[in-house]
């Protein structure tokens, strides 16, 4: 089956193989054939030139520069210039990598495209300074090298834009369920209103109001809301068509009926009868899909009432955001409940329920208010502390550690159990990329529990 996706990678190789093809192969050996301190030197103006655009260090520091990207850029621009001789397929995913890494940080495509355009004009003038070379030749060279550049960055930005859409749709219902003090009040406002047009129609037809005064759902209090605030607050494209489908089907079925045959009794009650059954399902719907946001979308795990991992890129940026630009770091732990399996084989599920709903409970009453505990997924939790350094994270999660080792968790009438937790911490190092620190975290974790479990690891 072809997706989208898939019609635009062949599209793209097609091109790009046609690229290599139509280029002598001269000028590939040319472009090939740059010595490794010329491209290292090309490396070097970029990350320059990017570090003294205020946009751009918002993601770079001179350390990590040092460290890893200078590495990556010096291989990235050897294997795409040198692309004759790749696996075109291959560079191909590598690109859409980079693009989905580009979207989790979160770096504008303008700022790639300024860095693109930098890039690009060092070449040209690395190869001009070529003069003892054919021209004709070095024209080629200078074509293929703008060509296959732009061809690695429109790559790229196939893999960054649903990454990116995805993210600022994440982001955007982040929003809206902070401003909604209660997901459940406005539920019931906007069942209401559905509930007040049907009433107020069925009223408007049997009393033989004139048509032209007939309020038409999509224009009703309800059908405002939805479409200019419901489909942005719910997830889920299939069931909002339908709804959506819904709404106009009402309409145009009152639309059919008005003003040509309304004093027609029997097609008045048929109307009535199906505006009826329409609305009966986009309450049903509406219903449902409001269930699921405050099962789920509220950001709460409905067991341990913890934030979810679904917003954990949003509030993960906006972290990184703020330690780079006020210099204060933060602390990421990961949290394992021991041996949780045992419990759950031993005990059943519903004793496994309550160890994690009272692990969850004494871990989030143990930080502040201004920290975030998510439920990461099965017997593990998130913790990131704001403003916090190593060392005093290190005394909050052994705290954790000896308070969770001093529960009694009830397991039957007659008998009870004790648990531990296993603790990876890593403190952020200014990458921008937050899923290498939850790497970091989580193989402190695993070392933790490789070191006999019931203890604190830290990442480095």
């Amino acid at each position: 089956m072809h997706t989208e996706q898939s019609d635009n990678n062949e599209l793209l190789l097609a091109e790009w193989q046609e690229l290599v093809n139509l280029t002598s192969s001269d000028a590939h050996e040319l472009l090939r054939d740059l010595c490794e301190e010329e491209l290292r030197q090309l490396v070097s103006v970029f990350y320059d030139y990017m570090l003294q655009d205020k946009k751009a260090s918002l993601y770079l520091n001179t350390q990590q520069v040092a460290n890893q990207l200078n590495e990556s850029m010096y291989h990235w621009l050897r294997s795409v210039l040198g692309s004759a001789t790749e696996s075109l397929s291959a560079l191909l995913e590598r690109q859409q990598q980079v693009g989905v890494i580009h979207a989790r940080i979160g770096i504008p495509t303008d700022l790639v495209a300024r860095g693109a355009r930098k890039l690009k004009n060092e070449l040209f003038r690395l190869l001009d300074r070529k003069r003892n070379l054919d021209a004709a030749l070095i024209n080629q060279a200078v074509c293929f090298s703008s060509l296959v550049i732009d061809t690695a960055i429109e790559a790229m930005t196939t893999a960054y834009s649903p990454g990116y859409k995805s993210a600022m749709r994440d982001q955007e219902r982040y929003r809206i369920l902070s401003i909604y003090d209660d997901v459940n009040v406005e539920r019931e406002r906007q069942l209401g209103a559905l509930m007040n047009w049907e009433n107020q129609f069925i009223y408007n037809v049997a009393t033989g109001l004139p048509s032209e005064e007939i309020v038409l759902l999509e224009k009703s209090e309800f059908g405002l809301w939805f479409f200019h605030k419901g489909r942005h607050l719910f997830n889920g494209p299939d069931l909002l068509k339908k709804l959506e489908a819904l709404i106009r089907q009402v309409d145009n079925r009152v639309r059919e009926t008005f003003p040509h045959h309304v004093e027609n009794t029997a097609i008045r009650t048929q109307l009535l009868r199906d505006v009826r059954q329409l609305v009966g399902q986009v309450n049903s719907i509406l219903c449902s899909m409001f269930d699921e946001l405050i099962k789920f979308e509220n950001g709460k795990d409905p067991l341990t009432n913890l934030l979810n991992r679904r917003f954990i890129p949003t509030i993960m940026r906006r972290e990184i955001a703020l330690a780079i630009s006020s210099g204060k770091p933060f602390i990421l732990a990961m949290i394992d409940i021991d041996h949780f399996k045992k419990i759950n084989d031993n005990y059943g599920h519903e004793t496994g329920n309550l160890t994690l709903k009272t692990i969850a409970t004494k871990i989030y009453e143990s930080v502040r208010s201004s920290d975030y505990v998510f439920r990461y997924g099965g017997e593990e939790f998130m913790v990131l502390l704001v403003e916090t350094q190593t060392s005093q994270a290190a005394m909050i999660f052994d705290s954790i550690r000896q308070l969770i080792a001093g529960l009694y968790i009830p397991a039957t009438a007659e008998k009870g159990i004790s648990v531990t937790i296993s603790v990876g911490i890593a403190e952020f190092d200014n990458h921008p990329d937050y899923q290498q620190l939850i790497k970091k975290a989580d193989n402190a974790l695993y070392q933790a529990k490789a070191n006999g479990r019931n203890r604190i690891e830290i990442f480095g």
